[in-house]
């Protein structure tokens, strides 16, 4: 089976196998082994954002499980360069909702008794940490932040729900512009207006009005889904690095965003492993904590 595991999820079996498989957690140079593996997918020299997030949120997991998501996560931007559903870009929310749910349904499958332990954990590594890259994304690449919002997108503990078009997000009412909008609405924005209120979308319905939820529009991934009265593109609006000095306060934002949900998505696949697989499924991911008494309590998070 191996020779058809990608080659990323290839580095992730080496990576977890010298703590969990093969018994090598403390052996000289396994530390040193297991960040060349990281290296090679690293962000350095940019800002490794992606990198301090999944490790900030997920601090509890062995030394070697946090490099190996951190090595899947980086390596999705390679993997999925052309698809705006993996980023959660070109307003592209529906794509960036099912393509976490999916991810994170393939993660579950992988941890099944029908597949050896290395090989399930390796590929259940390898998708949780490409679901973990779009959530990231969905606080740096949209205006969630410009908005006001500083709560989770999501909380609920089924799988990642549907972000369906010109629908409202339950823990904001923002409404998710995507694609051509309903008769009898309008979408506008101040396009003249300073960064961050050129930001601010608003949704009119009749005599309702709303805060619109959008992301930038990136050129080389096809499919672009953001009105144009109200599209920016991905440079305009994204808030990926401290170096964009205009919008410090929104990036460090995002990232204390990214950083909760990547910590409560850890408990969405705690229960989505139990629902598939009952006590085996969660004592599966039991075995990547190195530090219980610090990881997340599921029933309150």
């Amino acid at each position: 089976m191996l020779q058809d595991v990608h080659r990323h999820a290839a580095f992730i079996v080496g990576v977890v196998g010298f703590s969990l498989t093969l018994g090598c957690a403390g052996e000289p140079g396994t530390a040193e082994a297991i960040e060349e593996s990281a290296d090679a997918f690293s962000t350095a020299p940019g800002e490794p954002n992606h990198e301090e997030i999944t490790s900030a949120a997920l601090s509890f997991l062995k030394p070697a499980v946090i490099s190996a998501l951190k090595i899947g996560n980086v390596s999705t931007d390679a993997e999925f360069h052309f698809s705006n559903a993996a980023h959660f870009d070109d307003c592209n929310f529906s794509g960036g909702a099912a393509f976490i749910a999916e991810k994170q349904a393939e993660a579950v499958a992988a941890l099944g008794p029908g597949i050896a332990q290395l090989d399930g954990d390796a590929l259940a590594l390898l998708a949780f940490s490409r679901s973990l890259h779009a959530v990231q994304d969905f606080y740096a690449h949209t205006n969630w932040v410009e908005l006001g919002g500083d709560v989770l997108v999501d909380q609920s503990l089924t799988a990642f729900p549907a972000l369906t078009p010109y629908s409202a997000v339950p823990s904001t009412g923002f409404i998710v512009v995507q694609g051509k909008k309903p008769r009898e609405t309008a979408v506008t924005r101040d396009d003249d207006a300073p960064y961050p209120e050129y930001a601010i979308v608003t949704f009119r319905q009749r005599r309702t009005t709303a805060y619109g939820l959008v992301s930038g529009t990136v050129d080389y991934e096809p499919g672009d889904h953001c009105p144009p009265p109200v599209a920016m593109t991905h440079d305009e609006l994204s808030k990926d690095k401290t170096s964009l000095t205009d919008r410090v306060e929104q990036h460090l934002a995002a990232k204390a965003l990214a950083i909760q949900q990547t910590r409560h998505e850890w408990c969405r696949l705690n229960q989505l492993a139990h629902d598939a697989w009952g006590d085996a499924g969660t004592a599966r991911l039991a075995a990547w904590v190195a530090d219980p008494s610090s990881a997340p309590d599921c029933t309150t998070e």
